[in-house]
This record gives structure tokens, C-alpha cells and sequence, in this order.
């Protein structure tokens, strides 16, 4: 009788113990499934960054710093694993890749001063990590009113390194082929030369001429 009566406390117990365990918040897998992937601002960015840089790049998202940095030789094992803790506790908004190859070019964060204030801070470790690394990186505040122009100057000019394109000349452009090309003897016309030249019509006015400089003209 005494067995059977430790038998069910124990039952009781090891059963209060389960329910106890799933009850609590060290249970392993105590998540939820998210609304979207990422936030409004995140996407809406997105959107124009694949726009503005068109279907030759690839625009990535949240991408562990860790995935595009690698460790020197030479480091000493305790500051290589520091280093490495450190580039896989932190992510990147956006990289931009080349769409072929996947060759890294450069790097997008975006600091949003608006609901939490998401990465106002400058993190000085990716910034360093990028510098030290030779990785372009850039940060744009979110604002509501961007253009895809904007967006490709930036780009171009902050992580690709290209030139803004030439600027249109607007009115009539006359063809090469009615220019009419100087003489290749033609040069710049001395004072005597001159004189001489206005002599043969006016010789008042070559009189003139010989009382002051005559400026060289330009070709």
C-alpha cells in the first residue's frame, strides 16, 4: 500500500514538473511567428534601391557582418575570437552585390530617427571592421520623400566610385562634318602681321593700329 501510494505522489510530481517546465520561460522554442519580414521603411528603401541600380546588382538584405569580413594571419587566437563574436552579433541593412558574380561592392545602413530610433548611433565596431576591411559603406537617414535619382548619385558616387553622368546640353548641336577646320599654318597673328594685314585695306586705320598693341588672338 505504502509502494503503490509513493508511486502516485511520484507521478504527480514528475507531471507537475512537465507542466511546470513547458509553463516556463526557459522553454526552448518559445517564439511566435512575425507580420512581414521587415519593417515599412525597410522595405520601401529597398524598392528604391532596386530601382535605382537596375538588374545588373543585387540588393541583399540583413546580412551578418561577419559573412563578409574573414580574420587576418598573424592574429592571436584570443583577439580573433573576440573580433569574431563581436562581426557576428552585428548585421548590415543592405549589400550590394554584383548580380553575375556576387561581388561584394559595398554596403547600406539606414538610420531611422523615428519609433526607436533604429541605429542613430554610429556602431563604431562595423565602421571600423568596414574601414579596416576596405569595404565601401554609406549611411542615409530614412526620410519619406527620396527619389530614385538621389539614390543612384549616392550610390555611384559613394560606393561604386562613378562619375554622375554628363549633363544634357540642351538646344542645336552643329555636326562635325559642317565645322569648317582652320588652316593648319593659321596661329597667333603678331603685331607686324597685323598691321600688314590691315594696311593692304585701310591704311588710316593701320596708322592707328601701329600706336597701340595688337593682343594675340585665341585659336
Amino acid at each position: 500500500m505504502e509502494l503503490i501510494l509513493f508511486a502516485m505522489i511520484s507521478l504527480i510530481v514528475i507531471v507537475g514538473a512537465l507542466v511546470s517546465r513547458l509553463n516556463d520561460n526557459s522553454f526552448p522554442f518559445p517564439f511566435d511567428r512575425k507580420t512581414a519580414l521587415f519593417t515599412p521603411a525597410e522595405k520601401n528603401f529597398q524598392n528604391l534601391v532596386e530601382q535605382a541600380m537596375g538588374s545588373r546588382y543585387r540588393i541583399i538584405n540583413r546580412v551578418k557582418l561577419a559573412d563578409i569580413v574573414s580574420i587576418r594571419n598573424g592574429v592571436s587566437n584570443r583577439a580573433s575570437q573576440t573580433a569574431t563574436n563581436n562581426a557576428n552579433s552585428k548585421y548590415l541593412d543592405f549589400v550590394i552585390c554584383e548580380r553575375d558574380s556576387m561581388k561584394l561592392l559595398g554596403v547600406i545602413d539606414l538610420v531611422d530617427t523615428h519609433g526607436k530610433g533604429y541605429k542613430i548611433k554610429k556602431d563604431w565596431f562595423v565602421s571600423g571592421t568596414l574601414e579596416a576591411a576596405a569595404i565601401p559603406h554609406i549611411r542615409i537617414k530614412v526620410k519619406p520623400n527620396y527619389t530614385i535619382d538621389e539614390i543612384r548619385s549616392c550610390i555611384n558616387s559613394r560606393i561604386l566610385g562613378n562619375n554622375a553622368p554628363a549633363p544634357k546640353v540642351k538646344g542645336r548641336i552643329i555636326p562635325a562634318a559642317l565645322v569648317k577646320a582652320r588652316p593648319k599654318s593659321s596661329g597667333v597673328f603678331t603685331s607686324s602681321a597685323a598691321q600688314a594685314m590691315l594696311a593692304k585695306d585701310t591704311p588710316a586705320m593701320a596708322r592707328q593700329v601701329s600706336s597701340a598693341q595688337v593682343a594675340a588672338l585665341p585659336h
